[in-house]
């Protein structure tokens, strides 16, 4: 047997971490360019839907660079694995989805609830900056510069969208 051809993991740890925060990342992006115009229930489809895409598109390349790596096709388990693990890319946008929800029955206008969501996600990504930052074994000012990273992020989507509109 290759080297290569040893069995693939079923579950991604890394890879599960790493889509959620994706995930976040892409949600504020398309919060930031959806035109005020729209109403918030097509936001929330456009949303869901970009980040769906995303979700099967980076399954498929997991499922074709394992494949590669392995030099085989993938067990059935293998596959739900990777297709599993790039799953919290498009959970991560529930917050986001719920806050639009909520926006929407309360009547709030689609450029302010665009920019509370906007505010909603950099907070997250901050937040989820700050839990991957202290489980990773992180204190003090790196701490805060991870957690602050990830809020830039989100900082900077907020940046965008008032630069486009």
């Amino acid at each position: 047997m290759h080297a290569d051809a040893s069995p693939a993991r079923v579950s991604d740890p890394h890879r599960r971490r790493a889509a959620h925060l994706y995930g976040l990342i892409i949600s504020g992006a398309v919060l930031a360019t959806a035109p005020d115009e729209f109403r918030l229930v097509r936001v929330a489809v456009l949303l869901l839907g970009t980040l769906c895409i995303y979700w099967a598109a980076e399954t498929y390349v997991h499922w074709m660079a394992s494949r590669t790596l392995l030099r085989r096709d993938l067990t059935r388990e293998e596959r739900r694995g990777v297709a599993l693990d790039g799953w919290p890319l498009v959970a991560a946008s529930a917050i986001p989805l719920a806050a639009l929800a909520l926006e929407a029955l309360l009547g709030i206008e689609t450029k302010v609830a665009l920019d509370i969501t906007l505010a909603v996600n950099a907070v997250m990504l901050f937040v989820i900056g700050w839990r991957m930052g202290k489980v990773s074994g992180l204190t003090g000012p790196r701490l805060v510069l991870a957690a602050g990273i990830a809020g830039l992020l989100g900082v900077t989507m907020i940046a965008l969208k008032t630069l486009m509109h």
